[in-house]
């Protein structure tokens, strides 16, 4: 027992210590090191052994890569903004050839990369939430394959999804069923109607989620869920595919709301939380609901589409592509989310949910008064 109490007390001092650090900031985060290093054995042989490995990791050759060509097809969905926008582009520039799917073929994104790559991209519209356009999208797949030899589907990426900022109980069935629709039952949709080409030409699924499928974050709970979802979804997919020669990947891009137009119906979507709103909840809510949607009014989308500035996002997403043997996940993260995202996994829950709350930084919740005097306003006011 006290062999236990003994490692228990230790793990609970190297916890402790990365709070605090984390708290400190870099500042603190040397200091810590700084200290350990004169006072313990311990982390000075750590170190010396991840020096080690690290020295290994750089030295060992890299995986091989596939060479891109005309001749490899990459079909994207949802590039009218944003991601697919990016992608688009930048998997053109990379040497292959890119069916892109739309929602409107009118769409900005749509007009400014067909003006900009002419018949380099191949532009199709595509609702992967309606079957006949599915279907649609995949007799262009096929026809364009059938008749272009040596031509074959190298990899569909699916990308469109949409995200609904506010708390679950605001949120309307609409907005609810419009995040599942897309982010989830349509991209199940979309990928099952190209299994068979996929199979046919050993091509890969490569399924963008996000860092809320590891970790669902507050007011992001039904688009966490949907991300989450196609993470599990792809792991059971990755291993029914394998036999046929098909590589099933998650990629996870990173942060870049301000360059991105997926928030860009958040005005409409808080209008119409605010529409369905029952009286209890405009009293309850008031003011908390007005000042957490005025934070997030400073987060505006671009007028017009914008190719995503962020090398290291476009690097990692040319590994899915170009990987001969990819990985099951690849990860886009800075220094700060690794750091949060890191200490959510390993946290108690309680710990876990503050840390939560620091990193979302939205504003708090500040009753200005009671729920009794609230409800009892409402029974009043509905002559209860």
């Amino acid at each position: 027992m006290a062999q236990i109490s003994k490692y228990l007390l230790f793990t609970f001092e190297i916890l402790n210590e990365m709070y605090a650090a984390l708290g400190t900031g870099a500042v603190g985060l040397m200091c810590l090191i700084k200290f350990g290093f004169q006072k313990s054995a311990l982390l000075k042989t750590a170190a010396v052994c991840a020096a080690t490995a690290a020295s290994f990791i750089y030295i060992a050759p890299e995986s091989k890569k596939i060479k891109p060509n005309k001749k490899k097809v990459v079909c994207i969905t949802g590039c009218d903004s944003g991601l697919g926008f990016s992608l688009a582009q930048h998997s053109v520039d990379l040497g292959f050839t890119v069916i892109a799917g739309f929602l409107s073929l009118d769409s900005k994104g749509c007009k400014e990369l067909r003006k900009s790559y002419g018949n380099n991209i191949i532009q199709i519209q595509l609702d992967i939430t309606d079957s006949v356009s599915v279907n649609a999208a995949l007799k262009t797949l096929q026809h364009f394959l059938g008749r272009n030899e040596g031509y074959t589907l190298h990899a569909i990426v699916n990308n469109a999804g949409v995200m609904v900022f506010g708390e679950f109980e605001w949120l309307t069935e609409n907005l609810i069923q419009q995040q599942v629709n897309v982010n989830l039952l349509g991209t199940l949709k979309f990928t099952n109607a190209m299994c068979p080409l996929l199979r046919q030409y050993g091509g890969r699924i490569i399924t963008i989620t996000s860092h809320c499928s590891q970790v669902t974050l507050p007011s992001l709970a039904v688009y966490g869920a949907t991300k989450a979802a196609l993470a599990a979804f792809s792991d059971g997919l990755r291993v029914e595919m394998a036999k046929y020669g098909v590589n099933v990947i998650t990629f996870i891009p990173g942060s870049f709301c301000l360059q991105s137009n997926i928030m860009a119906r958040q005005l409409q979507n808080v209008q119409e939380m605010h529409d369905n709103f029952t009286q209890e909840q405009h009293s309850f809510y008031s003011d908390y609901f007005k000042r957490f949607n005025i934070y997030l009014s400073f987060i505006t989308p671009p007028p017009m589409p914008v190719k995503i500035q962020d090398e290291k996002m476009y690097k990692i997403y040319e590994e899915t592509l170009l990987d001969e043997t990819p990985k099951v996940v690849y990860k886009n993260e800075d220094i700060r989310y690794l750091i949060y995202h890191t200490l959510f996994k390993i946290s108690p829950w309680f710990v876990r949910d503050y840390l939560v709350v620091k990193f979302m930084s939205m504003p708090s919740y500040t009753p200005s008064k009671s729920l009794k005097t609230s409800l009892l306003e409402y029974a009043e006011d509905a002559d209860l």
